[in-house]
């Protein structure tokens, strides 16, 4: 997929780690991606008037505002910004609130960054595309209609 997403869509990473943040940038431009990033919530909701489409990649562990609450604020914004949460260390309350809150994935930092890359990937194509995104249903998230068999 290496070109595919080159110009068209945009990663916005943010991380207190700048080791972290480093190595990433570097993975994501070797993939055609272009990346802006942030070393704090408060440093990427003051340039929220220049989002594009894209992808944001959200540390959990964040200083000052943390990343569940940056995507609480972005959904009262209303901005439908595809987000990827990325952790160190995180409790199951706060993954399976990152999902149920609208998160495509959350992931392990430190993990492997090819699965990283890989759903970046699958949300380009789905941009590209105009189809509904291949979202993988996190197994602790309720389906939308589930309420209605009870």
């Amino acid at each position: 997929m290496m070109g595919l997403t080159a110009g068209t869509y945009l990663i916005y990473l943010v991380d207190g780690d700048a080791d972290n943040r480093d190595f990433l940038v570097a993975q994501f431009e070797a993939n055609g991606f272009t990346v802006f990033e942030f070393e704090s919530a408060e440093a990427f909701l003051e340039n929220r008037d220049r989002i594009q489409a894209g992808c944001l990649v959200l540390e959990l562990n964040l200083p000052g505002m943390n990343g569940l609450e940056l995507q609480s604020h972005l959904n009262q914004l209303q901005i439908p910004l595809p987000l990827i949460f990325v952790a160190s260390s995180a409790d199951v309350a706060s993954a399976v609130r990152a999902i149920q809150n609208g998160a495509v994935d959350f992931l392990r930092k430190g993990s492997d960054s090819a699965q990283l890359i890989a759903i970046a990937n699958r949300l380009v194509t789905a941009n590209r595309t105009g189809k509904p995104a291949p979202w993988r249903h996190h197994p602790y998230a309720p389906f939308a209609d589930s309420w209605r068999n009870i």
